[in-house]
């Protein structure tokens, strides 16, 4: 049975994890860095090249957002309406790219919840805001996320502590998810994908 490729276009959050998955072929994108340069760089008709390496049966699946929780958010108040924004300019920059792709081929995947425990902090990605505001602010996110009209991959719970924090054991031990568990059991579960023949 053939496959179709999933193409993931982010940061760092769109390989950890997925470059694990047994038996599927995940081409890793880079784009901006962040959920708020995507929006801003990539709302303009000579951005609509950016995926055009991509064959149209590809499922792209965009991660963007948990620099902007950690790192941004907190510095601009009211963080409900920054973020608002920044998931309004994201979509609209979505929808830019894909053009005329088919809609249910496009994947948005859920941002992480944030690590209680860290090893050391990357001085690039400063922690910004308590744990629990952070928590608060990916929440929000993933919720003004899960309205838009893609495939939302919600695996919020499947990753997270009862305080909403990252299961630590599912992290690399920094802000990314290593277990590919969750993501794999809901790729199984998608109509248009399955590991299984």
């Amino acid at each position: 049975m053939n496959r179709p490729t999933i193409y993931t276009v982010g940061d760092s959050h769109g390989w950890h994890a997925w470059l694990k998955i047994p038996n599927v072929s995940t081409s890793y994108i880079r784009g901006p860095m962040t959920m708020h340069s995507f929006g801003q760089l990539m709302n303009g008709p000579l951005n609509r090249s950016f995926l055009e390496s991509i064959p149209l049966d590809g499922i792209i699946c965009f991660s963007l957002g948990e620099i902007d929780c950690r790192c941004h958010v907190h510095r601009f108040q009211p963080w409900q309406a920054t973020i608002d924004k920044l998931v309004e300019d994201y979509i609209s920059a979505i929808d830019n790219c894909i053009y005329d792709r088919n809609p249910k081929r496009i994947w948005i995947y859920f941002v992480v919840p944030p690590i209680r425990e860290i090893a050391a902090e990357n001085p690039y990605f400063p922690f910004v805001g308590t744990l629990e505001e952070r928590i608060a602010y990916v929440k929000y996110m993933n919720k003004k996320l899960k309205e838009s009209k893609y495939t939302f991959i919600d695996l919020y719970d499947k990753y997270s502590n009862e305080d909403g924090s990252m299961i630590y054991a599912d992290s690399d031990a920094n802000v990314h998810i290593e277990n590919p568990e969750h993501i794999i059991e809901w790729i199984n579960n998608e109509s248009l994908y399955t590991f299984t023949e």
